[in-house]
Order: C-alpha cells, then structure tokens, then sequence
C-alpha cells in the first residue's frame, strides 16, 4: 500500500503523521495534554511512556517539551513500527524499547479484540475480554533486568496505558518509583470481575505503601479536562469517563491541588 503522510498541529506545534499500510495516529484527548502540561511544569526528569501504542501520547509530550527525555514501551510490533517511523519523520530523539513492562522477564500473549494488528484494547491479561480475535506472542520485562541506562536515574512522569495490566507494569517499576518518585499518570478500567477488583485491591495497597496519593482526572464527553480531584480509593465505578488518575507522590500532592 502507498505510504504519504500530512502535517497536523498538536499543541500549536506542527508534526508529520506518516500514513503506513493503511496505520496512522489520530490525534485526541486534548484533556490529556493539560494533565501532561501540568504535571510537566511541577517535576524535571524524563518521561515514561507504557503503552505506546501509536504515538498518541508521544506526540503530546514533543509538543509540550520536545527536550524532555522520552523512553516508551510497547509489545506490540505493528506498534512499535509506527512509532519508530513517527519518531523519524519529526526528528525526535525519543526512544521505544519493544517490549511492554511487568515484574519479570518473559514472553506473553497479547490478547486482541478488533481486527486491526494495532488494536488499543489489545492485554496481555489473559480472557481480559471475552471477543479475542487474535493473539500473538510479545516480550515484556522487568525494567531492572533492562541494559543499565534504559532508564533515567531521574524521571518525571510515568504513564501506564495497558489495559488491566496496570498491577504488573507497577510491580515491576516498584524500585523505580522509590528512587525517583515521579507522578503516574494511570487508566485504570472499572472492575467488573473478582480477578480484577483483586488486582485493584493490590495496586491501591502498593501506592499506600509507596506513600502516594490518589487523584482523579475528569472529564467531559468532549474530551476535554474538568478538575483533578484528590480521592480517598480508586472504588467500583462505571463510568468510563472517570477511570483516568493521577497518582501523586506524597511531598508533591500540595502542588498539584494548587
């Protein structure tokens, strides 16, 4: 298939989106930008992006500061073609590791649910949905295990993207968060199965004992950002416009309420 491309403006700045075999990002969700912007101005360090996907978020994070160290992760090799190429087409000095993050190194089945080989709602968590219309193997690993300099020593925000498999990507960046104690910006899905309150249940105790505080990000059916409120639990909730969270570190909590 012919392969073009176009420009189109995120955040004031213009960016080249390649059309690849039909494959292109879409640019959306202007309330995370804001977030982004925020959370950006309040912290210095690098970027972590889980769940890369087709760049919808590294696009965010040039516009916002095209400086900042950016290190994404994805398993999904359709993806994380993409994404190399966007990188390319803008002169980024980003970085997409292929492979996704958990508490161990090994390869895994990422479960899809679309007939598309870069389906956003793919999951590594096994029968996360019940249409599975493909599965391949992907490699996911444990970042200490990752070639030393991977990571920065200093990181600013880390978003997770994943798909219910948000437990197993903090497990695995447990010693990271201790040391840097960046914000997490979280997609964390309504609960509707016992596994998965479990799952919910442990990363709520995790971020207590992390000494992290809990904020959520709402928004509008515009997609654009209403506040960021501070929460006592992630609770059982059902609106999909309402599973976005900040997840703060205790001594920058006052900051981000301000």
């Amino acid at each position: 298939m012919f392969d073009r491309s176009y420009r189109e403006k995120v955040g004031g700045r213009s960016f080249v989106i390649p059309i690849i075999n039909g494959r292109k990002t879409y640019v959306s969700e202007p309330w995370m930008s804001e977030v982004l912007e925020r959370l950006l101005a309040l912290k210095s360090g690098a970027f972590i992006d889980v769940g890369v996907n087709l760049g919808q978020t590294l696009l965010k994070v040039a516009a916002i500061d095209p400086d900042r160290t950016y290190v994404g992760f994805e398993p999904n090799p359709a993806c994380v073609d993409y994404a190399w190429k966007l990188i390319q087409k803008n002169g980024l000095k980003f970085t997409v590791v292929p492979a996704g993050i958990t508490d161990r190194t090994t390869l895994l089945h990422l479960e899809m649910f679309r007939e598309d080989d870069t389906d956003p709602s793919a999951s590594i968590v096994p029968a996360f949905r019940s249409n599975v219309v493909a599965s391949r193997s992907v490699m996911v690993v444990d970042p200490e295990q990752l070639p030393e300099g991977t990571l920065p020593e200093e990181v600013a925000v880390v978003k997770i993207d994943v798909e219910g498999g948000e437990l197993f990507v903090l497990r695995g960046l447990l010693p990271l968060l201790r040391r840097a104690r960046p914000f997490l910006v979280v997609e964390v899905l309504p609960p509707s199965a016992p596994d998965r309150v479990e799952r919910q249940v442990e990363l709520e105790r995790h971020l207590a004992e992390l000494d992290y505080r809990l904020f959520r990000i709402r928004r509008d059916d515009r997609e654009q950002l209403q506040t960021i409120d501070p929460i006592e639990t992630l609770g059982i909730q059902t609106d999909l416009l309402s599973c976005d969270y900040v997840f703060a570190p205790a001594e920058l909590a006052a900051s981000l309420r301000n």
